[in-house]
């Protein structure tokens, strides 16, 4: 006696297999943004094949999870410092992280204390970051703290001398519930000069709430002999030798336009002013960078105009003579942001309400070339290399939150479409074999 061999009803089975698969896929996406999974686990990292001239890289984005710690595994130098507070799904704050000059690897580090530009810079040379957290020795993964005279204070390095001896750093005390904490208590916040080899401090000057804003606050001469900072409603210049200060007075809505806002030549500086435009695109500002004699204040020289940008900040100078600056793209519910207003000036330095960011080689008008493009908050980019004006590529990082999360959910899309469609035809199939009444 023999018995049919039931045939299998492949389209079932491969709609119940794929649905389950589906549904594993978007649980473990799920998993990974609330387990950790999704968190910085340093790797080693591999090999490098041979390396490359001195570049900025093209594009830039967050670090992967199995990014190597920088302080395990230090690269010789730097040529660009980025920062971020969303690469990773483990409820941490900022991280740091650097990419090499050369071979463009990324090197992650904890930094908790100021973002890339904001609060944390490059040295010139690309070996030394400094933050609020002290000064990291990129060559060997090494941390140096501040002196003990800052123990109780909110540190903010604000920019290197060309020379990498000094370091320009904001110091606040901490109180209050305002937006400036140090100050709400009516503390003054301080510039500091920072000997780096001898641990010496200089104090600068007292600043208000208004001056005192990460990113746009100083600058160095390019002979490093004098610091531009920012002052109530004008630049005061002061000679690093002996102290002595001059005023250069501004225009309305204007202050120092960052880091890099000394002309070549030492003749001049770049300030940078906002003002509200509806008819520059989705997100209405328009952001001018003009060039003002530094004796007298009077403007001379090209303007630069960026439009719907969240704001613009001058990081140094491209060989063509142009300078670089980072135009920050906001998120979708950003408010336009203004230097003249408090709130605006918060957010301004919080970074929360910026997306991404763009390197422009800015041209007089409106027509800029970009550089690079930056996938994170925050970033600073180290003198030699603005220096080089050679533009690279840096590692394709395949292991980060965004690319791992993406291909799950794409091959969870992936396996519910070949669900539905396969329990369709089945459908089809079964009612294709009824037979007639």
């Amino acid at each position: 006696m023999t018995s049919e061999r039931t045939r299998p009803n492949w389209p079932v089975q491969i709609s119940i297999v794929s649905a389950v698969l589906a549904v594993s896929l978007v649980v473990l996406t799920l998993a990974g943004f609330t387990s950790g999974l999704f968190g910085w686990h340093p790797g080693t990292p591999a090999a490098v094949q041979g390396a490359r001239a001195v570049n900025l890289p093209a594009a830039v984005g967050a670090p992967g999870v199995r990014s190597a710690d920088e302080t395990k595994h230090p690269v010789a130098a730097a040529g660009v410092l980025i920062s971020g507070n969303t690469w990773f799904a483990d409820g941490s704050g900022w991280y740091g992280a650097v990419i090499s000059a050369d071979a463009g690897e990324y090197r992650v580090f904890v930094n908790n204390a100021g973002a890339a530009g904001f609060g944390a810079v490059l040295s010139p040379d690309g070996r030394r970051p400094a933050s609020g957290d002290g000064i990291l020795d990129i060559a060997t993964g090494r941390w140096t703290g501040y002196p003990q005279a800052w123990q109780d204070r909110e540190l903010a390095a604000q920019a290197w001398s060309p020379d990498g001896a000094r370091l320009a750093v904001t110091s606040r005390v901490p109180g209050g519930d305002g937006p400036y904490p140090s100050t709400a208590n009516a503390s003054a916040t301080v510039l500091n000069l920072l000997d780096v080899g001898s641990g010496a401090i200089t104090e600068v000057a007292g600043l208000p709430d208004a001056a005192a804003l990460d990113g746009w606050t100083v600058a160095f001469s390019p002979d490093g002999t004098r610091l531009a900072y920012q002052a109530s409603g004008q630049v005061r210049i002061v000679t690093v030798a002996d102290g002595r200060s001059t005023a250069v007075p501004l225009p309305d809505g204007a202050r120092l336009a960052g880091k890099g806002s000394w002309t070549r030549d030492g003749q001049g500086l770049l300030v940078v002013s906002g003002e509200h435009c509806c008819s520059c695109g989705d997100y209405p500002m328009r952001w001018t960078v003009t060039t003002l004699v530094a004796t007298t204040g009077a403007a001379v020289g090209p303007r630069y105009q960026v439009d719907g940008a969240y704001a613009v900040r001058v990081l140094g100078w491209w060989p063509s003579g142009r300078p670089v600056a980072v135009a920050y793209a906001p998120t979708d519910d950003a408010a336009t942001t203004l230097f003249d207003d408090e709130p605006s000036r918060y957010q301004l330095i919080s970074m929360d309400k910026v997306d991404s960011a763009r390197l422009l080689e800015l041209s007089p008008g409106s027509g800029h070339h970009q550089l690079s493009s930056a996938g994170t908050e925050a970033i600073d980019v180290a003198d030699y290399v603005l220096a080089a004006g050679k533009v690279g590529t840096a590692a394709t990082l395949a292991t980060t939150v965004d690319s791992i999360a993406g291909g799950l959910l794409t091959a969870a899309a992936l396996a519910a479409a070949t669900a539905l469609l396969s329990g369709g035809f089945a459908l089809w199939r079964r009612r294709l074999r009824r037979p007639a009444p």
